[in-house]
């Protein structure tokens, strides 16, 4: 192999490695067709969210554009559950999304193929999960900060435990 041929041959290589076929459409997924902050994170929504978000366009001064992970969802319960995090929302007047507790978090849940919010809160971030089956929501920050539960209708702040509890949980920490 001569030396001028390498380049060509290593720099073909590494798109081929890369899954960026030349005279190809790039893969989705691939480095190409990655967009940070896109409309179609939102044309993609259900119409109900997506006509609540798009709302947002003239506050913000730009079109409604987000991230990858601006949706979210899970299954709770036979539905399905949507989280929205305005953080990774595209809006040029941050304070159109976002204040000094963090940025709006909302949560849609699905019924008879129509969604309706069940949660909203400003906070630094908004995590859904699961414990014992029950979904949970976990704020970070913001006056809303703190452990939920889905009751089937609405979140609700999950009891604190017990000084029992805390403590076989504890107990449980240190003997695994």
């Amino acid at each position: 192999m001569s030396g001028r041929s390498a380049p060509l041959s290593v720099g073909l290589g590494m798109r081929l490695a890369l899954g960026l076929d030349v005279g190809e459409p790039a893969a989705r997924g691939s480095l190409e067709s990655m967009n940070p902050l896109a409309t179609e994170h939102v044309g993609g929504l259900p119409a109900d969210i997506r006509r609540a978000v798009t709302a947002r366009e003239r506050a913000c001064g730009n079109a409604a554009a987000a991230g990858h992970y601006f949706s979210t969802s899970t299954v709770a319960g036979g539905r399905l559950l949507r989280s929205l995090h305005f953080q990774e929302f595209a809006c040029t007047n941050r304070a159109a999304v976002c204040n000094a507790d963090g940025c709006l978090h909302e949560i849609y849940v699905e019924a008879n193929r129509r969604y309706r919010p069940v949660f909203s809160t400003y906070a630094r971030d908004l995590k859904m999960g699961s414990d014992g089956g029950a979904l949970v929501i976990e704020v970070f920050g913001g006056r809303s900060s703190g452990s939920y539960r889905w009751n089937g209708g609405r979140f609700v702040p999950r009891s604190p435990r017990t000084r029992g509890e805390r403590n076989r949980r504890a107990g449980d920490r240190r003997t695994a």
